[in-house]
């Protein structure tokens, strides 16, 4: 009897051994089931190859944006793996500029790179990166300009950064007010507030070159950061106005410039008329409106803001504004083969449907409002990108090597010159013991 039933049990075992070979022949593999999902084209399967990628850390949803191009790029090219650099140098200390410590985007050790183009010229003075080709036409003229050096491109634009003035969209003397000073008596005789980040070194050394640049352009303004180790009295004067419209307690908060989007949330609850970011920032915004608001709560919809370029430091200011640009390059030492395919990929995540699937609403939120780099680009129900892509238009970009390490060195007796926070007690001993 046992030796009946451990026959008849080899009997079933061979059976499904049988059915589980003849699924594994006629049924497609669970990555080419994958593929199809995806909706991908899978390409020619080559060698095994890593394509190493350095994406610029501080956007929403960093490692959820980068793993939908990586599985786009994956699946287009059977054999690829694209990894991630997550390394200090890559995220917490990309804008750190330490040469004796190694510290900074600059040694990071990729294929592919997402530079800030503040830091483009310090890559390409040590021969990091190489020239490329644009793969689209329609760039915007901004970011063509941002990534060009000498007449040779050295980078392919993927965002448009910058700082937005987000209103309430019935709010007309926000949307008209043609200066800061214009602003801050309309907010005044409201008894309202504006919500600003004014912390943080390399936030700080934006708004400084944005400061200047409005009485003298960002070229001169970028030669005078670069030649000056004594602030421009005039322009901390701006800044300081620019902060007296700041409710108590924000604006210049180290916990709050911490806490990513944090004044978006606040405005969208009501807490300020108007605050000032990038064009990303609003998407935390809308995501608290989202999880976190009642129908009774009083929180601004998406139908419910608008957007427009920051008020004039000065009436008859002509400078439209500084703006940035994130751009892809490739490192200047890949063999022909990888060259080839760090190119592919730069190609891939600029093209349109990478874009679409990147940023497009996904239920109940909103779109990320990252900034496309292409004009030709458009994002359905994403109602705020054309007075994004409108109040960026014509902005100009710092460009000169070590400016970065510059403008981060300014901001830190700026810290001291702007009102410090009272929770603030290491500010506060730093600026004593400067």
């Amino acid at each position: 009897m046992l030796a009946r039933c451990n026959s008849r049990g080899l009997s079933v075992i061979y059976l499904l051994v049988l059915l589980l070979l003849l699924s594994n022949a006629l049924a497609p593999s669970s990555a080419r089931a994958a593929e199809n999902e995806r909706g991908c084209k899978p390409g020619r399967p080559v060698e095994p190859i890593t394509l190493r990628v350095a994406f610029y850390p501080y956007t929403p949803d960093r490692i959820a944006l980068f793993q939908m191009i990586e599985e786009i790029f994956e699946c287009e090219n059977p054999g690829v793996d694209v990894v991630l650099v997550s390394t200090k140098n890559a995220t917490k200390n990309y804008y750190s500029d330490d040469d004796a410590a190694k510290e900074g985007f600059r040694f990071v050790e990729a294929d592919v790179y997402e530079i800030d183009t503040i830091l483009l010229a310090d890559f390409i003075a040590v021969g990091k990166i190489a020239t490329v080709e644009l793969p689209f036409q329609d760039f915007a003229r901004e970011a063509i300009e941002a990534v060009t050096r000498g007449g040779k491109i050295y980078g392919v634009p993927r965002w448009l950064c910058g700082n937005f003035l987000f209103y309430r969209k019935w709010d007309d003397e926000v949307r008209t007010a043609r200066t800061w000073t214009e602003l801050r008596s309309v907010l005044a005789a409201r008894k309202e507030g504006l919500f600003v980040d004014f912390k943080g070194k390399s936030t700080l050394g934006e708004w400084y070159l944005t400061a200047l640049s409005s009485s003298m352009g960002v070229d001169d303004a970028q030669k005078f950061v670069m030649s000056n180790s004594a602030l421009d009295s005039k322009a901390v004067i701006a800044l300081q106005e620019i902060l007296a419209m700041c409710p108590l307690g924000f604006c210049r908060s180290s916990a709050l410039h911490d806490r990513a989007g944090y004044y978006a949330r606040a405005f969208v609850r009501g807490q300020a008329a108007a605050f000032v970011g990038y064009s990303e920032t609003i998407h935390y915004g809308l995501r608290e409106a989202a999880d976190g608001c009642l129908p009774t709560s009083g929180c601004l919809r998406e139908s419910d803001i608008a957007v427009r370029a920051l008020p004039q430091m000065q009436a008859g200011q002509s400078e439209p504004g500084v703006g940035w640009v994130d751009a892809l390059a490739i490192d200047a030492g890949l063999p022909e083969d990888k060259k080839a395919l760090a190119l592919a990929f730069v190609k891939r995540t600029v093209s349109e449907d990478a874009y679409s699937a990147i940023l497009a609403p996904e239920w109940p939120y909103s779109a990320r409002y990252l900034l496309p780099a292409r004009r030709g680009i458009t994002i359905d129900k994403a109602p705020l990108y054309p007075a994004f892509l409108s109040a960026h238009q014509g902005r100009h970009t710092g460009t000169l090597k070590g400016l970065n390490k510059k403008l981060r060195e300014a901001a830190k007796d700026l810290d001291c010159r702007l009102s410090i926070d009272r929770d603030d007690l290491e500010t506060l001993k730093d600026c004593l013991a400067r």
